[in-house]
């Protein structure tokens, strides 16, 4: 969840909203909570690998759940593709001048290695996967613990309750912002992916969505905090003419609404220093590492519960008797990770003005972190209805964690995955019909 979007997007929402987008981040929170109240009740009742696939596969026995599964095994690994696709780009762009690579080595390379490595990794055993998860998390929490401690030295109530009151009142802004950073909040539908391998799973699982949640939340909000300190900041604005030509309040507002990452960047480099800068980027690196590396797990598990159903070919069933884990699942997920990097961020990119290559972080990635919110948005849909018609179905069953106000809430989860559906691009919405067309052709013609 702590991904390359506390790097960009805090910087565009207060762009748009300045410290009002503590209040987007809430919403945000509060819609993707919604959501998560229908896992943390699933996962109580249904322990087991596959996350809301499972949990609609369990509750509809129907080979319809077929659909919810593809649209996760895609949606994971474009997920993945987005975020190793952009650690190259942020990789060639900040360090690959500091240890002087020849520059006859394609941009993409960086990104290529990571997922060789995180396949690997993945490959060896869960418990190895969940090492390098926790060291990377407590890392990059720590790098931007540090650059919340650098910018909170600056505290000035009165610039942010001036920023807060000057945009509190554009409802629309707030609410779009709100929209565009929803997304961040997805990863706690990994958790319950490899519920089947988690230790007491019915009191684990709940507890670690709704506490990533939160977490995620409150260090979001500082870091709105501290982005609004700097751009009303005549240091950081001085700071910010010597190196991006800025001279104003507005300049650099818009500086952080249009470059969200690297104003973040700048902002590190003026609190703490040069040093500051490159821990900044440290911190980006490893956020986008951990993120894919969570995505490899969780679809790879995703193809082992729909293999055990038969909605996937019987190989991908296969699992090592030594380390337990599903490799031709895993294998499998790498591929179309790698799939998804070079179709979007290579073969349909865009010219790099810094590389000269081709990378597509204007054009193909953005529509590919399009499709992916597509693929996993209109998982949660079928997610939230499941939850509705295993009430009917089975009223009676013991759940030790149960949804207050059902139907009622998720269908106000339905609601805003709807709404936040209908906020993607054109283009992404094709592409994930045409995904599902593909999907649903595969099933006739090679495993029904």
């Amino acid at each position: 969840m702590i991904a390359g979007g506390i790097f960009v997007l805090s910087g565009l929402a207060v762009g748009n909203v300045g410290a009002a987008a503590t209040v987007s981040f809430a919403l945000a929170a509060v819609a993707a909570s919604f959501t998560a109240l229908t896992y943390a009740e699933f996962a109580t009742v249904y322990t087991v690998d596959g996350g809301g696939y499972a949990y609609v596969a369990e509750v509809f026995d129907s080979d319809w759940s077929y659909l919810v599964g593809w649209l996760l095994i895609l949606g994971y690994p474009a997920s993945a593709a987005f975020y190793l696709a952009s650690f190259s780009d942020w990789f060639n762009r900040f360090a690959r001048p500091a240890i002087a690579l020849p520059q006859a080595l394609p941009y993409w390379i960086p990104g290529i290695a990571v997922l060789a490595v995180l396949v690997g990794i993945n490959l060896i055993g869960t418990a190895e996967t969940r090492t390098l998860q926790i060291a990377l998390t407590g890392l990059k929490v720590a790098l931007i613990g540090l650059f919340l401690v650098g910018g909170f030295r600056a505290f000035d109530a009165d610039v942010v309750a001036t920023s807060f009151a000057t945009h509190a009142a554009q409802f629309e802004d707030v609410a779009l912002t709100s929209a565009l950073v929803f997304i961040t909040f997805f990863g706690f539908e990994a958790i319950a992916t490899s519920e089947g391998e988690i230790e007491a799973p019915e009191r684990t699982v709940p507890r670690a969505i709704f506490l990533s949640i939160g977490i995620v939340t409150v260090l979001y909000m500082f870091v709105v905090v501290v982005v609004v300190l700097a751009i009303n900041d005549a240091g950081f604005h001085a700071f910010l003419a010597e190196r991006t030509s800025m001279s104003s309040s507005t300049a650099a507002t818009t500086f952080v609404a249009t470059h969200g990452e690297v104003a973040l960047a700048r902002a590190a480099q003026y609190y703490l220093g040069d040093i500051g800068f490159y821990v900044f980027i440290g911190g980006a690196l490893l956020s986008m590492i951990s993120a894919a590396n969570a995505t490899v797990l969780a679809g790879s598990r995703v193809k082992l519960a729909m293999a055990d159903r038969d909605h996937l070919p019987e190989p991908v069933d296969r699992v090592d008797p030594q380390s337990g884990v599903p490799t031709v699942a895993v294998i499998l997920t790498g591929g179309l990770i790698l799939a998804f990097f070079m179709f979007f961020g290579v073969l349909f990119g865009t010219p790099s003005a810094e590389a000269g290559q081709s990378h597509g972080l204007v054009l193909g990635l953005e529509s590919l972190a399009h499709l992916a919110d597509f693929m996993l948005l209109a998982a949660l849909v079928f997610v939230n209805g499941a939850l509705i018609w295993s009430r009917r179905k089975n009223p009676d069953r013991e759940r030790l964690f149960r949804v207050p106000a059902v139907p009622w809430v998720p269908m106000a989860a339905v609601g805003s995955n709807l709404i936040l559906l209908a906020s993607l691009e054109l283009s992404a919405v094709v592409l994930g019909v045409a995904a599902i067309v593909v999907g649903i052709g595969l099933w006739f013609v090679a495993i029904d």
